[in-house]
């Protein structure tokens, strides 16, 4: 009774531990996305926020069309192929207008992989795109 106890405690200390390094990690949560935004104005980003709002609902709903078609026993691949033409369209229509804007996008690490690795290659600022 008492060794399954301390294991608990021990996995529980444990899981403790590596959520709070994985969350100052680089991409492990939004501090290195949010000091991006030291000098940015935050009527700025709202206004791109409120203006990029109904392309990110529909990017939020092709991703959802997308993961739908791939659950299918029998995925239809043109679907699946136009789907994706439809979600890079609409990122890059986000990603222009927040260069439009003047804000700073994670589209900046593309050129490297960094310090995080291949996993968070060509992923966009959490904060600006709403995703």
């Amino acid at each position: 009774m008492k060794k399954g106890v301390i294991v608990s405690l021990i996995l529980i200390a444990g899981l403790v531990i590596v959520s709070a390094v994985y969350a100052h990690f680089p991409g492990g949560g939004f501090g290195t996305c949010l000091s991006r935004f030291d000098d940015t104005d935050i009527e700025t980003v709202k206004k791109f926020q409120k203006e990029t709002l109904p392309m990110r609902d529909e990017m939020i709903t092709k991703k959802l069309e997308l993961r739908r078609e791939y659950s299918k026993e029998n995925p239809d691949r043109d679907r699946i192929a136009v789907l994706r033409k439809e979600i890079i369209d609409i990122r890059t229509n986000i990603l222009k207008k927040s260069d439009e804007a003047g804000l700073p996008a994670w589209k900046n690490s593309r050129k490297g992989y960094g310090m995080i690795g291949r996993r968070n290659a060509g992923r966009e600022c959490p904060c600006l795109s709403g995703l």
